[in-house]
């Protein structure tokens, strides 16, 4: 294939060939260039067209034909295709061009030959609406395109009309659905858990949730006059759970007997409280409750309470088990002797914290946490007349806020902040499993290969064989897996990535023997540090004052 001065066809962008017509005075010429790169050549549909166009009808197709399979890259072909000298007058047109989402349509003019007539007014709107273009068109537009006649330029000259989106219905709640729990600071600078109004009390009959209708849309309209309807909008449902009911119209939920109400699963429940006005011992047993659990006493070890609702302990809790799927609440504490575990779907709330593992959905509320597993999607608030954390390991997805981190003897506590720690933990989960299915494939690949090779050399036992169909599919479930794997992986790749607000505020004092993760940065603290913010700045930790 021609190419100038040897230059490599990559250096080449890509155009397609084109063509055009010369008159001379032996006839009509066409001009004919070759594509460039990997553009494409010239078909001969198209010049046919053109002529037709320009009224040429005495023309030699074999000529036109031949030139277009001749022609190479880069290539200029000049070939007398009609002995034709006068063309006849070729009027202007106009072309109607619609969107493809037939919102707007645009006309453009070809320019008339050989001294032929222009469009009137009229012509150009008989040509829009033969189009099919019926709705919004701009008259005024139209003129201005007339006045114009830019050559090949796009005159918007109808466009249609948008539909105006309509409102889902909602509901409006009248209880309080809010799970953050905060214990008021006394003057004394003493924290009241006590008096936390947690308990959404309601009585029978009383309205739960409103329907607040949907509002429909307008239709619009595009330019051939098709109504375009708006998205339909939607009613949501009352989230009718146990103990409530819809009224007759169908826009409220209401309660059908006295006691908490409470939002769990995206469903409104009304729970009797379960009350045990002593301590959860033998006489007792374990306890598991689909609504509210309150102890008046104690919960000694190896006792273990599960609720549907929330937890409140007015006594102390030892090596206890408690899950919730509502708040925990220990008004007095827990002493948990390493045995201790607290797991709420919302917040935990502790007079103080020792020796323990908790978890919380939500954030975590005390005066004191020593030596202790803390996890929590939200913030760790360690607050009141001690306000101390003390050895253990604190992880929190949005921030710590405490008056002292460590102690003076360079008591080990590691504070992480920043990440969701039930993300993290998953996602060491499945960098562990995927390391692990790699390493079984490798495995299964070699016996595959080993039992092939003897079945080949025709020394495949029936055994051997069954060996070789199940090392097969269990090839087949370990790529299934390592493919699971890696799309949960990619999943989580971005809740990974380091917030910009995890902090870890403190009011006092920070001890040496402290480690502080922030993201994926850490940072060891070698000397005390007083009344600072702790944040990520790139790669690095910083300390500001205390905010």
């Amino acid at each position: 294939m021609h190419n100038p001065n040897n230059f490599p066809q990559s250096k080449y962008p890509d155009y397609d060939g084109f063509f055009d017509f010369e008159l001379r005075e032996d006839g009509l010429y066409l001009i004919l260039h070759g594509p460039m790169g990997k553009g494409k050549p010239v078909g001969i549909e198209e010049i046919i067209t053109r002529l037709r166009q320009k009224n040429v009808n005495n023309y030699d197709f074999t000529k036109i034909k031949q030139a277009v399979k001749d022609v190479n890259n880069l290539e200029k072909l000049e070939i007398l295709i009609s002995d034709q000298v006068e063309l006849e007058p070729l009027d202007e047109e106009v072309h109607v061009n619609i969107s493809k989402d037939k919102m707007f349509a645009v006309i453009t003019f070809i320019p008339p030959e050989n001294n032929g007539k222009l469009l009137t007014y009229e012509e150009v709107i008989y040509e829009i609406e033969s189009a099919g273009v019926n709705f919004g068109i701009d008259t005024d537009e139209v003129k201005r395109a007339l006045n114009e006649r830019k050559n090949n330029y796009k005159y918007v000259i109808a466009k249609g009309l948008k539909p105006i989106e309509g409102k889902h219905g909602k509901l409006e709640f009248h209880f309080n659905t809010n799970k953050d729990i905060k214990p008021k600071v006394l003057e004394d600078g003493s924290v009241d858990f006590r008096n936390l109004d947690l308990i959404n009390n309601v009585s029978k009959g009383q309205t739960l949730v409103t329907l607040i209708p949907a509002q429909p849309g307008t239709p619009g309209k595009d330019v051939l006059g098709k109504e375009i309807l708006p998205a339909k909008v939607k009613n949501p449902a009352l989230p009718k759970g146990k103990n409530t009911e819809i009224s007759e119209d169908g826009m409220t939920l209401i309660s059908t007997i006295d006691g908490q109400a409470s939002l769990i699963n995206n469903k409104v429940t009304v729970n009797q409280t379960y009350e045990v006005p002593h301590n959860v011992d033998h006489s007792i047993g374990n306890i598991d409750f689909v609504g509210n659990v309150v102890v008046k006493g104690n919960i000694l070890t190896g006792f273990s309470i599960k609720a549907g609702g929330n937890v409140e302990v007015y006594g102390v809790v030892e090596g206890a088990n408690i899950e919730a799927q509502g708040d925990i609440v220990l008004y007095r504490g827990i002493q948990g002797m390493s045995k201790g575990i607290l797991k709420s779907m919302g917040n935990v709330v502790a007079k103080y914290i020792e020796n323990s593992t908790v978890e919380a959905i939500g954030n975590i509320t005390s005066e004191a946490i020593m030596h202790s597993k803390i996890k929590c999607g939200g913030s760790v608030i360690v607050e009141g007349k001690k306000g101390l954390i003390v050895g253990g390991i604190i992880r929190a997805g949005k921030e710590v806020n405490a008056k002292v981190i460590g102690s003076h003897m360079a008591t080990s506590t590691e504070i992480e902040v920043g990440i969701d720690p039930t993300i993290v933990e998953r996602y060491r989960q499945l960098k562990d499993e995927l390391s692990n299915v790699k390493k079984e494939i490798i495995k299964t690949n070699q016996a595959i290969d080993l039992l092939n090779k003897l079945q080949e050399a025709n020394k495949l036992t029936d055994a051997k064989r069954e060996m070789l169909l199940k090392s097969i599919r269990t090839k087949v479930f370990l790529n299934d897996r390592l493919k699971s794997i890696k799309n949960e992986i990619t999943e989580l790749d971005p809740l990974m990535e380091e917030r910009d607000d995890g902090r870890v505020r403190v009011f006092n004092i920070i001890h040496p023997g402290v480690k502080v993760t922030i993201g994926t940065a850490s940072m060891y603290i070698r000397e005390e540090i007083k009344y600072c913010t702790l944040y990520k700045d790139n790669a690095d930790i910083r300390t500001s004052s205390y905010s």
